[in-house]
């Protein structure tokens, strides 16, 4: 039998995952705008790995946990996934995200109001 293996937690961020939205609000998201890619795509998706960060689970558990339309993680995920390919960019982005992990973590800045739809799916 094959097991799935489901990234864990990496991060203790406060405030919780329940509180990220599904587009990062400006004060924690100021760390994507040095990067050159669409700015909602690259919001939701790095919602998504902020989820994936302080809970672990897959990526859809972490888009329907925010809310997140299957169509709307596909978009997201292609269009991140290709500009990550080119040289540096992979990298720039972990580097923003540990930014935005640091700056949700220490600052206590008050999430806007969660646009989840469904139940968390971590199992």
């Amino acid at each position: 039998m094959e097991l799935s293996v489901r990234p864990r937690a990496s991060h203790s961020l406060r405030p919780t995952p329940k509180d990220i939205s599904q587009l990062l609000p400006d004060a924690w998201a100021w760390p994507l705008d040095e990067l050159n890619v669409p700015a909602r795509q690259l919001s939701r998706d790095a919602a998504i790995r902020l989820v994936q960060m302080t809970r672990g689970g897959s990526r859809a558990a972490a888009a329907r946990y925010l809310g997140i339309t299957p169509g709307a993680l596909q978009s997201a995920t292609a269009t991140i996934r290709a500009w990550q390919k080119l040289p540096g960019n992979a990298d720039a982005y972990q580097n923003a995200l540990q930014r935005i992990a640091g700056i949700a973590s220490s600052r206590g800045i008050e999430a806007p109001p969660s646009t989840r739809l469904t139940a968390p799916d971590f199992g």
